[in-house]
């Protein structure tokens, strides 16, 4: 309820880029091309960062794991 005045602002300027001349259109969607190849590059440290995420949530699960198999070994082989 509170954020739908957003929502009312995105779809004004979808009404206004429709109501748009052809050569409007056509430099918006050129000026929006670039923007979005821009966006688009990955570099290093957008990897780095990716790596760092997949082993945030995978290593807990593991070391559980790890220390679960640990317990399950050391109680058998007492």
């Amino acid at each position: 309820m509170f954020f739908n005045n957003r929502r009312v602002e995105e779809d004004l300027e979808r009404i206004r880029k429709a109501n748009l001349d052809t050569e409007d259109q056509k430099a918006d969607t050129s000026q929006n091309a670039t923007a979005c190849d821009d966006d688009l590059r990955i570099t290093a440290k957008d990897i780095l960062a990716m790596t760092i995420a997949v082993f945030s949530l995978i290593l807990p699960y593991l070391a559980a794991m790890a220390i679960t198999i640990g317990l399950v070994l050391l109680w058998f082989f007492r």
